[in-house]
C-alpha cells in the first residue's frame, strides 16, 4: 500500500521531477516537491496537478526539514545534498519517516551506518544508494547468478553519454558529481580479494563491448558499496566489479585528471571552478550517441558446460534511468517486499527479477543473451 503522503527532497530538480511524474502514475499517493526555493518547487507542483503541493525545505536549516516534512509517511532525497545526510536522516526520524536517496557518496554512508540501530529501533526502513548506479549492478550480478551452478565471473560496465547541451544541469550536480573524487576507489575484485589499480594497470583499462551504438570501449574500476558483499554471497566468484566507461575526449583526458589531483589536495577552493569547467566540456564536446546503458558480462559452469550470460539495461535518457529505478524499489517498499527496519542498500535489499521485471514495464530496456561453450 502506498503512503499518504511523500516529500520529495530537490522535487523540481532534473532527477526528482521524473520520480514524481512516475510516483503519480504507479501510485495515488500525495506529493510534496521541496527544495530552497519555494517558487520554483510551487510551480512545478502547478504543472503536474492536484495531488502535488509545495514547500520549502533546506537541508542546511533543520528547522524548515521539520516542517517540510510534516505529515510525510516517505522522505526522498533527489538533491544534491549528500553533505547534509544527518540532518536530513534525523529530520526524518522525528518526523516517524521512511527514508530513499540517490546519492553516490562515501561520506554519507559513513553518516548513515551508524544510525543503522536508531533506524530499526525506530520501526523505520531507510534505503540508500538509490537510482541506477549505484543501485543497480549489484541487482544485475543477483539477477544471473542462478543461472549458473557455479557463477565464476560477473563484471558490470556502463556507459553515460547524456545531451548534456539539452539539459538545465545545475552547478550543485556537478559538485556532487567531482565530490565523489574525493575518495573514489578504484577497486575490483580479483583472485580472492579486492584489490586497487597499481600504476602499471591504470594504463591498461578493461574493454567491454556494449553492443551497438555504443561499441567497444575503455573503462575504469569505481568500487560500489553494493557489491562488497558478492563474493561471500556467491561462492565461486573469482572476478567482479563495476566499470566506468568515459564522458568524452575532453572531459576524460583533461577535466578528470585535474578533478582527481583538485579534489584530493585542495577540494573547497577548488570544487566550484572543477565543477564549471566539467559542465562546460559536458556541454561543449558529448556527441551522439546519446543513452546510458549497463551490461553485465557473466561467465560459469551450468550443467558441467562452460556458460557465458550477458544482460543489459538501458535508457536513451539517465536521469530517466535513475527515476524509474527510484520508483522500482519504491514500489517494493510500498507492497510490503522491502519490510524489515533498518537502513538497507537498494540492490541488497530488493528482489532483483521483480525490479528488472517493472523497470522493462516502465519504459527501460532490459535484454539478456545466454551462449553455451562447448
Amino acid at each position: 500500500m502506498s503512503p499518504k503522503t511523500i516529500l520529495i527532497l530537490g522535487g523540481y530538480g532534473s532527477t526528482g521531477r521524473l520520480i514524481a511524474e512516475s510516483l503519480l502514475r504507479e501510485t495515488d499517493c500525495q506529493l510534496v516537491l521541496a527544495g530552497r526555493t519555494l517558487a520554483r518547487a510551487q510551480a512545478a507542483a502547478a504543472e503536474l496537478g492536484l495531488r502535488v503541493s509545495a514547500r520549502r525545505a533546506d537541508a542546511a536549516e533543520p528547522a524548515s526539514l521539520d516542517a517540510a516534512m510534516t505529515g510525510a509517511e516517505l522522505v526522498v532525497v533527489a538533491s544534491s545534498t549528500a553533505p547534509f545526510a544527518a540532518t536530513i536522516a534525523d529530520a526524518a526520524l522525528r518526523a516517524g519517516a521512511d527514508y530513499f536517496d540517490l546519492q553516490y557518496s562515501t561520506d554519507k554512508l559513513k553518516v548513515l551506518m551508524p544510525l543503522s540501530d536508531r533506524i530499526a529501533a525506530a520501526g523505520r526502513l531507510f534505503i540508500t544508494d538509490g537510482g541506477f548506479h549505484p543501485g543497480l549492478p549489484a541487482v544485475m550480478v543477483r539477477q544471473v547468478a542462478p543461472c549458473f551452478d557455479t557463477l565464476e565471473r560477473a563484471v558490470v560496465g556502463s556507459v553515460i553519454q547524456e545531451d548534456w547541451a539539452s539539459w538545465d544541469v545545475g552547478i550543485g550536480t556537478m559538485e556532487e558529481l567531482l565530490n565523489e573524487f574525493r575518495d573514489y576507489q578504484a577497486l575490483e575484485y580479483r583472485d580472492g580479494a579486492w584489490r586497487g589499480m597499481n600504476w602499471l594497470s591504470a594504463w591498461k583499462p578493461v574493454y567491454m563491448d556494449f553492443g551497438p551504438p555504443f561499441g567497444r570501449r575503455a573503462c575504469a574500476p569505481m568500487f560500489l558499496e553494493e557489491l562488497r558483499d558478492l563474493p561471500a554471497l556467491l561462492p565461486g566468484l573469482r572476478e567482479t566489479g563495476f566499470y566506468v566507461g568515459g564522458f568524452n575526449w575532453f572531459v576524460d583526458g583533461l577535466v578528470m585528471p585535474l578533478a582527481l589531483a583538485g579534489m584530493r589536495v585542495a577540494p573547497n577552493r577548488l570544487l566550484r571552478p572543477l565543477a564549471r569547467l566539467m559542465g562546460w566540456g559536458l556541454k561543449r564536446f558529448t556527441r551522439p550517441p546519446f543513452g546510458t546503458l549497463l551490461r553485465v558480462e557473466a561467465a560459469g559452469l551450468s550443467g558441467g558446460q562452460s556458460h557465458t550470460l550477458n544482460m543489459t539495461v538501458g535508457h536513451a535518457d539517465g536521469y530517466a534511468l535513475t527515476a524509474l529505478a527510484a520508483v522500482a524499489c519504491l514500489l517494493q517498499l510500498f507492497d510490503g517486499t522491502l519490510a524489515r527496519p533498518g537502513l538497507h542498500l537498494q540492490a541488497q535489499a530488493v528482489d532483483p527479477d521483480r525490479m528488472l521485471r517493472d523497470l522493462a514495464r516502465m519504459g527501460a530496456r532490459v535484454d539478456m543473451h545466454e551462449e553455451v561453450l562447448r
